[in-house]
């Protein structure tokens, strides 16, 4: 059985709702990492200013669930090793300890909340008909057209069958999220695809004899199911990807200047206005109208989103702030210029609330937001 993450252990003590055997574990598991301890002292300044706030900040914490001496006296037992180790264990961890104490993070109605993305989704067809999947429950079978689908579990649907006589010309279907939406799709071929926010997937009701075509719009991460005789094609804006058993991540964002397509398995040729390019995985492809650039990337990071995770490891602001828009359906309003050299790291789970986001990016020490009902503003310290 997978070990929880200590800091989850750590909020349930302080919450009160540990079980004797979680306190010991944490015990144990802070005495084994105190040794180990590092810190980045670039990034959160000096580590024994931080140690010491995150003491006094737990101790208060302490103070204020004194009636529970039994679990309180055990963790105070073992503070100095707790602070240290969350110094270590991640950002995160840091960061829950030290919001403790005064916040920097301005919210001018407390009733208004930016709540984190779910997984929803709408069926469209060129007929003009809608579907709202987030209505369906799991194991629904859900007629659409000419077509059947099912609810396997939350978030993804399965194509199961074609109702109705096979045409010669195939009528389109539009699997499409909106902001704060994510959903997956398993294709007729046995084809995975993930959707990011405000993305889209057109795909035929049954797929050509020599060929699979689909078009993307937004972000997508495919597994695509090996087909030899009949290649997988996904046409995106101004780009083309054909592949015959791969997984890869295409995002073509509105917003952004350029395309990605993200190469973790198998192999790509990718055809744009500038030519043809064959990707091999672990290559990235930025294609733009001056033609496609290739660089190396960091796969945790590039399909972070697809596992309800942002992480960044050395990202520009605004590309975090717009992927955080996207995700609590936000407007992200920058004070100020010169914010290209503002590149920050990350991890943090995209269930969080966006207090908590907003917060750990804060501990930066070199911006500060405030948010104004469904607005956030960014600002330099």
């Amino acid at each position: 059985m997978k070990k929880p993450e200590i800091i989850d252990l750590i909020k349930k003590i302080l919450r009160k709702q540990s079980s004797e055997d979680e306190l010991l574990e944490v015990d144990d598991r802070l005495l084994d990492a105190y040794h180990d301890a590092t810190w980045d002292e670039d990034k959160f300044g000096p580590a024994e200013n931080i140690e010491t706030q995150i003491k006094y900040n737990v101790e208060q914490l302490i103070q204020a669930e004194a009636g529970n001496s039994k679990k309180i006296s055990t963790f105070r037992r073992y503070l100095p090793y707790a602070a240290s180790l969350l110094l270590a264990v991640s950002s995160i961890a840091g960061y829950y300890f030290l919001k403790v104490g005064k916040a920097d993070l301005q919210v001018a109605n407390q009733h208004t909340y930016l709540n984190p993305g779910v997984e929803k989704a709408s069926l469209k067809n060129s007929d003009g008909n809608s579907l709202d999947l987030q209505k369906k429950k799991i194991g629904d079978t859900i007629p659409f057209g000419k077509l059947l689908f099912k609810i396997d579990q939350e978030g993804v649907i399965s194509y199961l069958a074609t109702t109705g006589k096979r045409t010669i010309e195939s009528q389109l279907i539009t699997l499409e999220t909106p902001k704060g939406g994510k959903y997956q799709i398993n294709l007729e071929d046995g084809t995975k695809v993930w959707l990011n926010a405000e993305s889209s997937l057109i795909f035929p009701e049954h797929f050509a004899a020599d060929r699979r075509l689909v078009q993307v719009k937004g972000e997508a991460y495919f597994e695509v199911a090996e087909s030899k005789h009949k290649p997988f094609i996904v046409a995106g804006n101004g780009f083309g990807i054909r592949v015959l058993g791969t997984k890869f991540n295409v995002s073509d964002r509105d917003n952004l200047h350029f395309a990605k397509v993200a190469l973790l398995q198998g192999s790509v040729r990718l055809t744009s206005k500038t030519g043809q390019t064959m990707l091999k995985p672990g290559e990235r492809a930025k294609i733009s109208t001056s033609g496609v650039e290739i660089d190396q990337f960091d796969a945790e990071s590039e399909i972070a989103w697809k596992n309800n995770y942002f992480i960044y490891k050395d990202e520009n602001i605004k590309t975090i702030m717009a992927d955080v828009a996207q995700w609590y359906d936000a407007e992200v309003i920058f004070e100020g210029k010169e914010w290209d050299d503002v590149n920050l790291k990350m991890k943090i789970s995209r269930r969080e609330n966006i207090e908590e986001i907003l917060s750990l990016l804060e501990l930066t020490k070199s911006i500060k937001f405030k948010i104004v009902e469904r607005r956030i503003y960014v600002s330099k310290r």
